[in-house]
């Protein structure tokens, strides 16, 4: 076998299509709740700022704004019709109507948005996990189960008089069902290796990060700015926030074994959600989008259903002894 037919069957062996459509589900969904709980109030502030604030410097943005003028910012009326646009597509997305067309313009609304909110504010890494995630749904067959479109297919076989066959949901499986969990799954250690380096490239590449003062000036600072009590709790523990820095160091560089050995998931899993859920709850920095990935990615959830489904349990009463039945022990 050559070299691109592995690479091809790699990516593109037969997967479950209900995994791919959980994906759909949970992301257009926190994406949707993202857009009206935390967008839209956002673009609400950028929007009263002072042109002179505005720098195009992403450049989809640029490409977007080409006729008006690269440095021109748009007017809130287009802004606004670019956000309720998206937020239609992501009810689109979210219940599988039209599903291609719903992703993809919910992908690049998300996509224009951010990158206007950008060219006003600092860049922040966690919102782009879920817009190239996005990104990768509307590539994909998303849409074949648990949607509408899968209804609408259904009705119309039934309404034509052909035969209907039938397949359990969670057996369904597709050549491209696949490749949007797995370059998830490669993106991830990608993530978390940049983390990494930008750390030791703080201080020149050296192991000067995990002296335990940086992670301690973070969280007095975290608990000045954002009124975090636990980060002002944790903070007067050097030697243990030292051994956790290495940790997370170690955790990040070496995060890429997980996609090869599965088995690693069973370590990295738990301790990657213990190192976003301290870092909300010391630090006040939310990582949401990257917990959603984590658990949706890494997690094969059709072959979990169906292992609890096959599940044997105890009926409840004990098998009889010689000498006394079942019926007697019911009616005492």
């Amino acid at each position: 076998m050559s070299l691109a037919e592995r690479w091809g069957r790699y990516w593109f062996a037969d997967a479950p299509y209900f995994d791919l459509a959980l994906m759909r589900i949970a992301v257009a969904g926190f994406q949707f709740y993202f857009l009206l709980d935390t967008q839209y109030a956002s673009l609400q502030y950028v929007l009263s700022l002072p042109h002179d604030l505005f720098h195009a410097d992403a450049r989809i943005l640029r490409l977007f704004l080409w006729p008006m003028g690269w440095h021109t910012p748009p007017s809130a009326e287009l802004v606004y019709a670019v956000f309720w646009i998206t937020l239609v597509a992501g009810l689109g997305a979210v219940f599988g109507a039209l599903t291609t067309i719903s992703v993809a313009v919910f992908a690049l609304g998300n996509l224009l948005i951010q990158a206007y909110l950008f060219s006003f504010t600092d860049y922040h890494h966690p919102e782009a996990i879920a817009i190239l995630g996005t990104m990768a749904l509307a590539l994909s067959p998303c849409g074949r189960v648990l949607s509408v479109d899968n209804l609408v297919r259904r009705w119309r076989s039934s309404g034509a008089g052909e035969p209907a066959t039938t397949v359990p949901l969670l057996d369904l499986s597709g050549p491209y069902a696949g490749w949007p969990i797995l370059f998830i799954q490669w993106f991830f250690p990608l993530m978390y290796i940049s983390a990494a380096v930008a750390k030791l490239a703080f201080s020149d590449y050296t192991l000067h990060w995990a002296n335990g003062y940086t992670l301690q000036y973070y969280m007095i600072q975290d608990y000045i700015r954002k009124d975090a009590v636990l980060g002002l709790v944790v903070a007067p523990f050097h030697w243990p926030i030292v051994l956790g820095q290495y940790v997370v160091l170690i955790y990040q560089l070496t995060y890429f074994l997980v996609v090869p050995f599965k088995k690693l998931r069973w370590i990295y899993l738990p301790l990657g959600l213990t190192f976003h859920l301290a870092n909300f709850f010391i630090l006040r920095a939310p990582f949401p989008q990257w917990i959603m990935f984590l658990l949706l990615a890494y997690i094969p959830w059709s072959t979990t259903f169906k292992m609890l489904a096959a599940a044997r349990v105890p009926a409840g009463l004990p098998a009889a002894r010689p000498g006394v039945t079942t019926g007697a022990r019911i009616g005492a």
